[in-house]
């Protein structure tokens, strides 16, 4: 099949802008959509959830389509963006495909099946939407039941709907609820409801955390003495002078292949998912692809899928690069990182599991965003069976590796709930910067300074600070990343 006739059906490019983003286009797509995923649209592009309602309490099947054009040239900024993150959250494919975009990119940029982040529709709004997922018919005329025994009146016209989205937008509209962007978040008539579900527990758990919208460590319930390492005083330590390759021996880079391991969402109750995550995730993406390597995404890996993941890289991808990142995000203990099953592996055995002989001459690295201190709770520190020395017999495969990490042992690091980690986004913002003429340890060394310098305010501290620390390296060769190309907007 002709993919290029597909993507025509709207005559839309490629890429589209605000200006191809037609009525005429948002009629068609209207006409598409059934009405329930109308609604699910409205509900999570819309600006003003309140004053919203009454225009969505005449949504018909005969004016879906004039509602969504209305709902979309109403909206203040990243119209466009919307639409395409609310389209790739409800799964619509066939869609996306008309307009002439692979639903594999956006589903890399906006990670439509998270609950808890993304890009451009209200994050709150986002993890409702799967909350109205969850709920069969009967579950959801129990809980639109027992939040009327909250409300004095309850709109006589909501009787007989079933679109638990359309009670929201009531909700929301008589302050029962609040999501708004610019003002307070406010869930807990909501939540004390949900708290009584079964098979809810997750959804409970993140819409109880956007309440609390701040800063946070790595590694939660970090008591005082964790969080006194970071201040100030642990900038003091001396960065080491990267003097032992020469300039003269620099390798350039032209093919590269970047795996992002995203753990972001833990299955049990001790780790607390990693707000912020994906906006690493993206800077990783824009940045490697920018380079025009292979970027591959991976969410949510179990300790078996993780470690399975990084022992078949030759076979699932190949030899054919110059140079490899490898790019963990996740919570981490002394020594190592934590999977999305709460097991822990080993920092050395992720480098075991890279360094075989099949990518001996490929250049490794190894990008590692999680804390190396203490986790309050308890965590399983027998790493004994993580690290495997079975069918490496030849030293040879650990050559031309490195790791670089977000923090030092026994220490931890800073992520901001929206902006992304420091090391993350100050590492890529080096590599942007110095593409096609800073080496790789020019840009280490600069990544580690410009680190130092940060300072935020966490918990009643406001001297926090952070120092990244290069470990295991083995590079043969300096290297030189291809000119960067920023991505077109």
């Amino acid at each position: 099949m002709d993919v290029s006739t597909d993507a025509l059906q709207y005559s839309i490019s490629h890429k589209i802008d605000e200006e191809n983003l037609s009525n005429d286009v948002l009629m068609k797509i209207g006409q598409d959509l059934d009405i329930d995923e109308i609604m699910s649209i409205l509900f999570l592009i819309t600006d003003n959830y309140g004053y919203s309602f009454n225009n969505v309490m005449l949504l018909s099947q005969d004016n879906k389509s004039q509602m969504l054009v209305k709902f979309v040239n109403n909206i203040r900024d990243n119209r466009k963006e919307k639409l395409l993150e609310a389209l790739c959250i409800i799964q619509n494919k066939q869609i996306i495909r008309k307009l002439g975009i692979l639903f594999d990119d956006l589903q890399l940029m906006y990670l439509p099946r998270n609950r808890v982040c993304s890009r451009h529709v209200n994050s709150v709004a986002k993890c409702l939407y799967f909350l109205c997922e969850a709920l069969t018919e009967n579950r959801t005329e129990h809980l639109v039941k027992c939040v009327k025994s909250d409300m004095t009146e309850y709109k006589e016209e909501l009787k007989d709907t079933d679109f638990l989205e359309l009670h929201i937008f009531y909700w929301l509209q008589q302050k029962y609820i609040s999501i708004d962007l610019d003002g307070k978040i406010s869930l807990k008539n909501l939540l004390k409801h949900l708290k009584t579900f079964d098979d809810l527990e997750l959804i409970y758990e993140d819409l109880k955390r956007f309440e609390d919208n701040q800063n946070v460590l790595d590694v939660q319930h970090a008591g005082t003495s964790a969080i006194s390492q970071l201040q100030m005083s642990s900038a003091k330590g001396n960065v080491h002078v990267l003097s032992t390759v020469k300039e003269q021996s620099i390798r350039k880079v032209k093919t590269g292949l970047c795996i992002i391991i995203s753990q972001m969402v833990f299955i049990g109750q001790k780790y607390e998912t990693r707000f912020g995550n994906l906006a690493d995730c993206i800077k990783l993406l824009e940045t490697f692809k920018g380079f025009s390597f292979r970027v591959e995404i991976f969410q949510s890996l179990k300790k078996d899928e993780m470690l399975k993941k990084l022992e078949d890289i030759p076979k699932d991808f190949g030899t054919d690069y110059d140079c490899i990142f490898v790019c963990i995000l996740s919570h981490g203990c002394k020594g190592g990182v934590i999977t999305s099953d709460e097991e822990t592996v080993n920092i050395e055995t992720i480098e075991h599991k890279i360094c075989c002989i099949e990518l001996a001459d490929v250049i490794k690295i190894v990008i590692i965003q999680a804390c190396q201190g203490e986790v309050a709770g308890k965590v399983d520190n027998d790493l004994t069976t993580d690290s495997p020395m079975d069918g490496i017999s030849n030293i040879l495969a650990y050559k031309n590796f490195c790791m670089f990490m977000s923090t030092m042992q026994n220490f931890l690091s800073v992520r901001h709930k929206t902006e992304g980690s420091w090391f993350i986004q100050e590492f890529c913002n080096v590599l942007q910067q110095g593409g096609g003429e800073m080496t790789f340890l020019r840009a280490v060394t600069k990544t580690i300074d410009s680190l130092m310098q940060k300072r935020g305010k966490l918990n009643g501290t406001d001297s926090v600070a952070q120092l990244a620390e290069l470990r295991s390296f083995r590079l043969l060769n300096d290297f030189l990343l291809p000119e960067y190309q920023a991505p077109r907007k």
